[in-house]
């Protein structure tokens, strides 16, 4: 089976994250969103998938390459002009003509929806376009759904598709979850070559004229990683569910081989022995830590990271190469690579980034030694 996943976008909510990456490159669990994205594809049977680009390309091409790593063949559609998600689905048509149902997903999120039960609910119902819809969740930038509960019929987009006529006596609404099952048909009603949304042009045009677009409800988990307070969140929400033996099977798989007990996962590394920790956290590979340090509140700390010691982390995301003096104490931040946060230092809710080839805007930044810090909203 084929898949689309979109990733051309500039990342401007999650500024500074994306000043110099695009934002399904950046770490989730210390492996990149889009890693993420392809092992969960190919779980549920998916063994070749188109990623579009823009912003950053290298960021994405450099770690994901051909795709054999992970198992799924990679083709990569670069858009000079970012197309929007149906202008650029219809750039890498040729990848999809003639060939049967396919996923479109976009590169900003982790879920476990169970996308095989999906795909089997999409063919039986003959639509056209199924969309994963879920309960609305507070602080997310993805669309209002409406359903019509009787049928799953949706019925309109952000307003946008409904027919006239009488209403529906009970519309249920939801937020759209970014995953979409697509049948080849959908790539007519797209033009080449211009910008085009699929929410906002297609599903609207093709409910007006009688298509089918139905919506499939999910109520598991679903992270958007739309702002870096959400990235945050979404890491260490993810964190806490692969370390709950009732949620562990729906988290990033990767990390059963890291599991040392419950709640603490280690890559070939071990903690001083004045180290208090309380679980959960996640440490890389080749990271050292100075004695007397503490970690709290979820904690994921990258490979190649280097922490001095007396330092209290809380509820933090250090990635990997990132440095740490004594005495540090940080508390709901991100640390970016390459970073050297002062020895003694106390930040709360502030991303941590270099300062070298930062080309954004500089007010409400502060200097923290040789890097910038920006509140996390």
């Amino acid at each position: 089976m084929k898949a689309m996943i979109l990733a051309a976008g500039l990342g401007e909510r999650m500024r500074p994250l994306t000043e110099s990456r695009a934002k399904p490159s950046l770490p989730l669990l210390n492996r990149p969103i889009i890693s993420q994205t392809l092992s969960y594809l190919k779980a549920h049977g998916v063994d070749e998938a188109v990623i579009n680009l823009h912003w950053q390309p290298e960021s994405i091409r450099g770690v994901i390459g051909n795709g054999q790593r992970l198992g799924v063949k990679v083709h990569y559609s670069e858009e000079q002009l970012i197309l929007g998600t149906a202008g650029g689905l219809k750039k890498a048509e040729s990848h999809f003509q003639g060939g049967g149902t396919f996923v479109l997903m976009n590169g900003d999120f982790v879920t476990d929806c169970d996308l095989s039960a999906v795909i089997a609910e999409h063919k039986k119902s003959g639509a056209v376009a199924t969309m994963v819809l879920t309960p609305h969740r507070p602080g997310t930038d993805y669309g209002s759904v409406e359903v019509d509960p009787a049928s799953g019929h949706v019925v309109s987009i952000a307003g946008r598709g409904r027919k006239p006529g009488p209403r529906v006596a009970e519309i249920e609404s939801y937020t759209f979850c970014g995953i979409h099952i697509l049948e080849p048909t959908i790539l007519d009603l797209i033009p080449p070559g211009v910008k085009y949304e699929i929410n906002r042009e297609v599903y609207p045009a093709l409910m007006q004229s009688g298509g089918l677009v139905k919506g499939y409800v999910h109520r598991g988990n679903w992270f958007e990683m739309g702002t870096p307070r959400l990235y945050l969140e979404g890491n260490l929400a993810l964190l806490s569910t692969a370390s709950d033996p009732a949620t562990a099977a729906g988290a990033d798989p990767s990390l059963a081989a890291l599991k040392k007990s419950d709640g603490v996962f280690l890559e070939n590394v071990s903690l001083p022995a004045s180290t208090t920790a309380a679980a959960p956290y996640l440490i890389g590979k080749a990271m050292a830590m100075g004695e007397h340090c503490s970690m709290q509140g979820g904690v994921i700390i990258g490979r190649q990271v280097r922490i001095g010691s007396n330092c209290a982390i809380r509820s933090s995301l250090i990635w990997d190469g990132a440095r740490l003096g004594d005495k540090v104490h940080l508390t709901d931040s991100i640390v970016t690579s390459g970073v050297f946060v002062p020895p003694g230092s106390s930040l709360s809710g502030r991303i941590l980034f270099r300062v070298e080839g930062y080309q954004g805007k500089r007010d409400n930044l502060e200097r923290v030694g040789s890097a910038w810090a920006a509140r996390i909203g």
